[in-house]
Parts: structure tokens; sequence; C-alpha cells
């Protein structure tokens, strides 16, 4: 595969002596009973007969029969996002919907199927209107606006938008999406011209120029590779049995049947991990596995890995792995959670992973003092990231006992760490390398499945590579911290803030992650980007048996925010104040005091943003336009650090070597 190659070739030092494109492995290589349907359909301009399963999927024949990586797999076999989409007798479909045994005699275009001119004249649009970000939805969105143009070369925006009904975009807000498909169009009808690819020219400064996204017409076709798109010789499949309980006490494993499936290679457990079991950003409390005897924390904990000789196989076997259980009442509920006799989520260590909490001034006298006075209960929900991308990890063992690992982490030095101490190696003879990913936004700061498909090619002596379905996915990644708030706000007679008080109650879900953070972010942001002159602010990080919640944008200011600003409305109509007029009176000055006491310097910028909204806010009619504060760095009043390096090689090129981690 000369994609997977030239990728390596750039961000792995030690990929492509190892990796090659996967010829042997594939669905349908362990041995089956009975004949297999035969299919014959046009595929890319060429008559294809193809021998495939009963259940197979067309997005699974294409991509694991024919090596195209255009279409990506989002949610099979749902057909809800639309990444897979391919032309069918030119129609748009979702192939990981649509059994390969319906194509008979039909023609099937993905996008390396498309007539040159047109690959480039839409994969230029999309670059040169910014519809693409991280790059793992578009292939779909490009095959639909190929299937659209051939249909209705005029398009209205409003039958684009209808066009792309089944489509999912987790990066752009769709906006770009749309004037890319409309630029198009007009590029087609010749009303527009193509837009310029991204390149150099001498004396044409790049700084503070809008520049069309680095290989933005390669990520819009589906060229670039993901990790799910990445083979290497002889590599075998992985998958993960999950546990059927948020809480049980595991009695037994039992493996036989799973391996007596033919195809499977070999089956693993806790007993097989050599080294540190828990893993964690800041507290060690995940396990890899949980053991028999151990009590499970929630549905995502993994009990058991499977390597297979295809993807089918080593996900039939894991359903296979019989688990007999003690099932226990979960703990569900974070309040429920922190009573003394709450069963423990982690036996032998409390409910409450951390408390958050400052106070200025005495907040109950300026309450009592005070003209006007609000308090509400606000409940933030569980927000699920839904990037595109599923989690997937490829290990590569090499010589001299080196493990490569390809991660879609957004922290590879973080993951090789943890991946060290529960393999038991020393870090110089294991190396995780980014591959760009297909959405984060957070999601991916832990762990997922690099530990088990590492422990798994290290045993078997093999490349292994696990992806996990999108029910999986969500069973398993932390997500955005549900918290309960009790508010108290007050003001004087002319609507200025006097005092506010606070409780936060957040479910960090089953394991830490990086939840006390995110709650120390909550509590530092309780006020909003608005001078109090006494708040009281305690904020609670509880463990539950629900699904782990951590990193997510905006890292717990969103949920604070969500109350503040409803407050300040309230409070701003019991004074006589629209809501631009409470903001301007309450945002912060120089030389006054943020939420936990930081004296702001410098923050004039509040006021010009405010002032930048202002006719919109009284020219809006059922909408709301809002002036919101966001730290820069990791928060919390520490130092914003990056650094880069450059280094001037031959032939007029410079490498410019960076810590950032793409992330959507």
């Amino acid at each position: 595969m000369r994609v997977v190659w030239s990728i390596l070739q750039e961000v792995g030092p030690l990929g492509p002596p190892t990796l090659t494109s996967m010829t042997a492995q594939h669905i349908g290589d362990a041995p089956e009973s009975g004949p297999k349907p035969t299919v014959t359909f046009d595929l890319n301009g060429k008559t294809r007969t193809v021998e495939v399963d009963d259940e197979e999927t067309l997005l699974e024949t294409l991509r694991d029969r024919f090596k195209l990586i255009s279409p990506k797999d989002g949610c099979s076999p749902q057909g809800q996002c639309g990444c897979c989409v391919v032309k069918i007798n030119g129609q748009g479909v979702t192939s990981c919907a649509m059994k390969t045994t319906k194509v008979e005699g039909k023609t099937v275009v993905t996008n390396e199927g498309l007539p040159e001119d047109e690959r480039e004249l839409i994969a230029r649009c999309f670059s040169a209107a910014g519809g693409v970000q991280c790059g793992f939805c578009i292939p779909g969105f490009v095959a639909r606006t190929s299937a659209l143009l051939d249909k209705d070369p005029s398009p209205t925006r409003d039958a684009i938008r209808k066009a792309l009904g089944v489509h999912l975009c987790r990066c752009t807000g769709y906006v770009k999406i749309l004037d890319a498909i409309e630029l198009a169009a007009k590029v087609k009808r010749g009303e527009a011209e193509l837009p310029a690819p991204l390149q150099a020219k001498a004396g044409d400064p790049a700084v503070g120029k809008r520049l069309p996204r680095y290989k933005g017409e390669a990520y819009a076709l589906g060229d670039v590779p993901y990790v799910e798109d990445m083979e290497a010789a002889g590599m075998l499949h992985g998958a993960v049995r999950l546990s059927d309980h948020p809480r049980a006490r595991i009695k037994s494993i039992d493996t036989t049947k799973a391996e007596a499936l033919p195809g499977v290679v070999r089956i693993i457990t806790a007993e097989h991990v050599p080294g540190t079991r828990r893993y964690g950003l800041i507290e060690q409390d995940w396990p890899c596995f949980v053991a028999e005897g151990e009590i499970t924390a929630m549905v995502g904990d993994v009990i058991a890995a499977v390597a297979a000789a295809d993807r089918r196989t080593a996900r039939k076997a894991a359903e296979l792995i019989a688990i007999d259980y003690e099932v226990l009442e979960p703990v569900t509920d974070p309040e429920e959670a922190m009573k003394p006799d709450a069963p423990e989520v982690h036996p032998g260590k409390k409910n409450l992973l951390s408390t958050t909490k400052y106070e200025r001034g005495d907040v109950d006298d300026a309450i009592a003092k005070s003209a006007h006075v609000v308090s509400e209960v606000f409940h933030t929900q569980t927000i699920e990231h839904l990037y595109m991308e599923p989690e997937s990890c490829l290990a590569v063992p090499q010589d001299g006992g080196h493990l490569q690992i390809y991660s879609q982490g957004q922290g590879v030095y973080d993951d090789k760490r943890q991946l060290c101490r529960a393999l038991d190696m020393p870090e110089s003879k294991l190396t995780v390398t980014l591959v760009s990913n297909g959405g984060a936004f957070g999601g991916k700061e832990d762990l997922s499945i690099q530990v088990q498909t590492a422990l798994l090619a290290k045993i078997v002596g093999a490349p292994v590579k696990i992806t996990l379905s999108r029910d999986e996915s969500i069973r398993i990644h932390p997500k955005r911290h549900p918290i309960t708030m009790e508010y108290t706000m007050a003001c004087d007679t002319t609507g200025k803030l006097t005092a506010l008080k606070t409780r936060m109650v957040a479910d960090t879900g089953a394991y830490a992650s990086v939840g006390a953070k995110v709650v120390e972010r909550a509590a530092g942001h309780a006020c909003g980007p608005y001078f109090v002159p006494a708040a009281k602010v305690v904020g609670h990080c509880v463990y539950t048996n629900n699904p782990p919640n951590g990193a997510m944008r905006g890292f717990g200011v969103n949920q604070a925010a969500f109350a503040v600003e409803q407050l300040l409305d309230e409070l701003g109509a019991r004074v006589g104040l629209d809501g631009y007029e409470m903001r301007e009176k309450n945002l912060l000055r120089d030389g006054e005091r943020f939420g936990p006491g930081q004296k702001l310097t410098n923050c004039e910028g509040l006021l010009r943003t405010l002032a930048a909204v202002k006719d919109d806010f009284y020219g809006a009619k059922f909408a709301g336009i809002a002036c919101g504060i966001k730290n820069v760095g990791i928060g919390n009043g520490m130092i914003d650090v990056g650094r880069a390096r450059i280094d001037v090689l031959s032939g007029g090129k410079i490498r410019v070597g960076h810590g950032m981690t793409e992330m959507g």
C-alpha cells in the first residue's frame, strides 16, 4: 500500500521496513462449512468476482478484500454516520448497511475510482472552503457530492442539506461543508475558478494568512490512512470481551469454546499481564483486564482479548468467552455514592475522588444584604464525543525485542510510559507513533485498547490490530462529566453582583481519568467571566459504576457557564436590565479578581468582545449571543509552555518538530 508507506516514512522511524500491504489475512480465512456465495460486480471500472460470507457487508468487502481505504467505518453496520458512502449505480449508499450479495451486477465506485479531474475538483474545493478538519468523515461527503452533482449540477443550499441527511461530522459544524459543495458545483459549471493547491511561493508571507489544511485534498479523498487503514505482513486481528454488568464479581472465565473456533490464535486475560495491570493519567486505577475474583466497575471493563486470523473470527471468539458473575448492585448516583454506607466502586477506596474548594469574603453576610437573590439547581448530562473514528491500535513486534505501536491517542509519551509499565518493558524497547486521528476532542487522552493490542502482539510474536466497534467505543472511553450544581447568586439594586455560592457534584464514572482536574476547572470558572466580591465554591468529583467521564472540549467550564449565564439573566430580569447590560456591568476589569482570586490584567478584550456583538444581540430573534471566557493553556494560572524544534535540511527544506496533537 503506497499510501500507508508514505505516511509512515513521515511519522515513524521504524515504520516502512515492517509495514506492507496485507494480502493473505482477511475475512473468510478461517475455515467455514458450506459453500460461499459468489458475487460479480463492476468496481471502479473493472469487473470483479469474489466469494463472500453471507453476512458480509459491502464495506467489509471493499476494505478487507480490495484494500480500498476511502470508505471509512464509523458505525458499522448501522449506516448512521455516512463515513462509508460509495456510489452504487450512481447513487450515494452507506456501504456498511448493504450486504455484498446485494450488489450483484451493479456498478460500485469509491473515491479511488472517480475520474481524476473530478477527484481534484471536489478535493480542492473542500480544502479551500475549510471543510476538512480531522478528515475521517469527509470521504463519505465527497462520494455523496459526486453523486449529487451528477444528478443535479445546480443544487440549492437546501437541496445540499437534504442530500447530506445521513452524514455526521463532529469537527466542522457543516457550514463549511455546505460551502465546499456549493463551490464545487460552481467550479463544475464554470462559474468559479478551481482553487489553487497549498504551495509556498517566494516572498509570499504565510504568517497571519488563512491557509487550507495541510494535505487537505488527500484527507478529503480518503487517501491518508488512519490506524484502521494500516496493515502489516502477517497481521492478526484482535477483539476484546467486555463486562456484561457494571458491577459484578467475576467468578470464572471460560475460554474453551472461543479457543476451539477455527482461526483463533490466542486468548489472553489478566494472568498474562507481565507488569502493572492498572494505568491512568493521574490515578492508576484503570485495569487493562479485570481478573477472576475481582469486581467490575463498568460495562466497558475488558475481561479478555482475542487474536485471530480475521476480525470477524476475533469478534465471534470474544462473544464465545463465557463469564460466570456474581451480579452486585451498581452505584449510579454520585450523591448516594458519597454516603458512608455506599458500596465502594473500587474496594478499599472511598468513592469521593477529589474535592476542590475556595472562599473569598463573607458570602452569607453578602447574600443577606443583597437586594436580589436567586437560587437554582442545574443538572448537565453526560455528553458523548462521538468522534467519527472508533479507537484503533496496531502493534508490530520488531527485531531485538522492540515493539512498535501505532496509536491515535492524544499523548503518545503518556501512552508509552503506561504501556511500558503494563508490559514490563524498558522505554528504549517501545516506540509509540502518533497517527492522524479521526477526531478526539479529549476523548482519546486515556488509553483504550493499546495495552491489550500490544500484549497480544508481544505474546504471539506477530502484528496485531484491534479496532473497536462503535458500541464498544461508547462503552469504554471517557465522556463529558454530568454535574449537578446548586447555585445562589446575588446582586445590588443596580445589578452589580455581590456574592455567589455553589456546590458542584460531578459523576466521574468508573475511573478517575482526569476527572479531578475537570472539576478543578469547573470550580475555578464557577463565577464566570464576572467580578464577584464574595464567593464560596465547593466541587466534588465522585466515582460511580457509570461509564467513565474525563476530558472533553471546555474541560468543565461549559457546565459552570451554563449555570452562571442563566442566573445572570434571572437577576437582570429582577433589576430591569437586559442580558447585554447585565453582562457589560459585571464583566471583569483590570485589577479585579477572577473566581479563585487571581488578579487579572490586560483583560480589556472581554469588553471589546462584548461590544463587538452588541448589534447582533439586539438584532437577534429567538437566539442568544453570548460572550464567554476561556483560559489559555492548562488553566489554574499555570504557565502555558510550547516548544518547537526546526532543523534546516539539505535542498532548501526544513523539518519542524512540535508537541502538538491532532484532535479534530
